[in-house]
């Protein structure tokens, strides 16, 4: 055996162009073939070639489908590209969310969003921008990751939008209850029960 030619994770990463955790995932799930050696993982060239080789596709010509020993290259990458982009998304609407949380938190000690009134604005700000969210992100991880349009893959990336705007959905809660707190009239009651309408049936709407 020449140690030369077999290459550590973060090489086969490289090569390979996805991340090292992928690389180490397809080596301990048998996907790769590796030997372990000076307390590393590694990988031969050859094993590499013909990994690369086996994921290759000819223009006109339909790839077969992968046999349970044979991994999809090109679907393991893309499920990383995916969930590095819902990471991305999720990063952004948590900054949003704690946006709001700040001006929820302002508006306890006065200002313009204090009181009834001031609640349903900032609510009906933060409703309007999770909906301007949602309708982008579904439509995003659909014409990024979504080929066939079958009602699965669809329903897979309204599920995920929703789980990704997860954060400003709980502080929309959160400023519907604050509402309901400084709700003193008939009138304002009936106001803030609206608004939670609205908030439950845009949320379904997403995961629709």
């Amino acid at each position: 055996m020449n140690l030369a030619d077999y290459l550590k994770i973060p090489e086969v990463a490289r090569r390979l162009d996805v991340s090292e955790p992928t690389v180490r995932r397809m080596v301990k799930g048998g996907k790769l073939p590796s030997v372990f050696i000076g307390g590393a993982y590694r990988v031969s060239e050859a094993d590499l070639e013909e990994f690369l080789e086996n994921a290759k596709v000819e223009p006109g010509k339909a790839q077969a489908p992968p046999s349970p020993e044979q991994p999809n290259f090109n679907g393991l990458l893309e499920e990383e590209r995916r969930g590095d982009f819902l990471q991305s998304c999720g990063r952004y609407v948590q900054s949003r969310a704690e946006h709001y949380e700040r001006r929820l938190a302002e508006a306890q000690e006065g200002g313009f969003f204090a009181g009834h009134e001031g609640s349903l604005i900032l609510f009906g700000e933060a409703l309007e921008e999770y909906d301007e969210l949602g309708a982008l992100l579904a439509g995003d991880l659909a014409d990024l990751f979504v080929e066939d349009r079958s009602d699965d893959a669809v329903m897979r990336s309204a599920v995920e939008a929703a789980a990704a705007l997860r954060p400003l959905s709980k502080t929309l809660e959160r400023i519907s209850d604050r509402a309901d707190e400084l709700a003193e009239t008939e009138a304002q009651k009936a106001e803030a029960a609206i608004r939670r309408e609205e908030m439950r049936a845009h949320t379904e709407r997403l995961s629709a």
